[in-house]
């Protein structure tokens, strides 16, 4: 700014002139860039002071960084990564292998006739409460993995399936009656882990049969070995032709399979062995 002095009369004449000046219009170009610029928000970066001209500032001015344009397509890759692995983890689902018996199985809020092969296939699914009647049987397979023979008046929540990388930690419980199971080998890894009214059993790989009813649990294992216990806690290795009995009345002990147990577990391993003996493809039975 000029230092001389000024006088009102020059300040009118300088007004004056600068009203007669012809309007510019600013041209399409310039119009079009100052639009784009102010959309982007460029225009923003373009007109802010110098780091000089802001007090106590001494960082330069950052422009902003355009991430928008990649963010969107490595979010859809990342959700892409998701699925494809959760569907790759996948086990063989949980298949009816066979029925017999009469009377209906309650699975989760519905009841399906053991004579409904399609309907009960469709119904059973892992995690549902599964009732089976006196006089019939249910046995349930995860290809590979295990097979569940259910026996007359039981019931229980099934296990989840567990996946084949990740997620191989799974839980069922049995409220009253038998389960017998046996592992195959793409149990190899996975834990699964029993509850009943009076404790618990974990499985890594094993023939065995569990049994509750008013007087406790009595735990069977034929082959591997099993970890039984009260609780997490109190969990102890149960090996092969021992049971473990856990009574309602405080006692626990362990002692041989009584020849009773036993044979109602070989039973069921010679019967599965004929049932998927021409292979996994096996077709349910009655």
């Amino acid at each position: 700014m000029s230092d001389r002095p000024t006088s009102p009369d020059r300040d009118d004449q300088v007004a004056r002139r600068l009203r007669e000046l012809a309007e510019v219009d600013a041209s399409p170009a310039f119009r079009e860039r100052l639009r784009a610029e102010f959309v982007s928000g460029e225009i923003r970066t373009r007109t802010a002071p110098a780091p000089a001209d802001l007090p106590g500032r001494t960082e330069p001015v950052r422009r902003r960084v355009g991430w928008r344009w990649w963010a969107i397509p490595a979010a859809a890759a990342a959700a892409l990564v998701v699925v494809v692995l959760a569907l790759a983890n996948r086990a063989p689902r949980l298949e009816v292998l066979a029925v017999s018996g009469s009377g209906e199985i309650r699975v989760g809020d519905r009841t399906v006739a053991v004579a409904n092969l399609p309907a009960l296939q469709h119904a059973v699914r892992p995690g549902v409460e599964v009732e089976v009647p006196s006089g019939a049987r249910l046995d349930l397979r995860i290809a590979g993995i295990a097979i569940y023979e259910i026996t007359g008046g039981t019931r229980l929540t099934l296990p989840e399936s567990p996946g084949r990388w990740f997620g191989r930690r799974i839980h069922g419980r049995i409220h009253a009656g038998e389960l017998r199971l046996k592992t195959g080998p793409g149990f190899a890894g996975c834990r699964l882990r029993i509850r009943t009214p009076e404790g618990l059993v974990d499985v890594s790989g094993t023939l065995l049969s569990v049994q509750c009813d008013a007087g406790g649990t009595c735990v069977c294992v034929l082959e591997g070995t099993a970890h039984v216990g009260t609780d997490e806690r109190d969990l102890e290795p149960v090996k092969p032709g021992f049971r473990k009995i856990m009574l309602r009345d405080g006692t626990v002990e362990i002692i041989p399979v009584k020849p009773m147990h036993r044979d109602g577990v070989l039973d069921f391993d010679r019967r599965i062995e004929d049932l998927i003996g021409a292979g996994s493809d096996a077709s349910p039975t009655r």
